[in-house]
């Protein structure tokens, strides 16, 4: 019994510390305006687009709240996906890569930069906001070499707020 014992407490002890506690505190997110959060994101795509700089077509839609999944409970994030097509892929590409220092210039910190995991090794880039509010993920889809793509040469954007509790 006594072997058993001095087994089992190192085993608890072990899992508690890479399981947490259930009387640790939960994890809580700032009280803001949804109203606000949804301008404030509809703002920072519009400076988004404004940067990419280019006169092609823009799918339709605004900021809609999702719920925040590191977060229990009433949490949510508003979320900006949109797309810039009709443009000649060297356009885009063009447009993409500027993006790579426009970004930063305007203080934006870089988070990644380069293909994402799929097959299609997409170019993507990902980027916060200078005051951490928003993040942006831009992604360079190129039909060229798919010829049975349903879809042309375009910019994907998704501009993302900060999780917040809707006050």
């Amino acid at each position: 019994m006594t072997k058993r014992f001095a087994w089992t407490v190192p085993a608890l002890l072990a899992c508690a510390l890479l399981t947490g506690c259930s009387t640790m505190e939960k994890k809580t997110a700032e009280v803001r305006d949804s109203g606000q959060m949804q301008a404030g994101t509809q703002r920072t795509s519009s400076q988004i687009l404004d940067m990419i700089g280019l006169k092609g077509k823009v799918t339709e839609g605004g900021p809609l709240p999702l719920p925040c999944d590191s977060y229990g409970g009433e949490v949510e994030q508003m979320d900006h996906p949109w797309s810039i097509y009709d443009l000649p892929y060297a356009e885009l590409e063009q447009a993409y890569n500027r993006m790579r220092t426009t970004l930063p210039a305007k203080g934006w910190k870089v988070t990644q930069d380069g293909p994402d995991e799929s097959a299609a090794k997409t170019p993507t880039l990902r980027a916060d906001s200078p005051d951490g509010d928003y993040a942006v993920e831009l992604q360079l889809m190129d039909e060229r070499n798919n010829p049975t793509a349903k879809t042309k040469a375009l910019i994907s954007v998704s501009v993302v707020s900060r999780c917040f509790q809707p006050g």
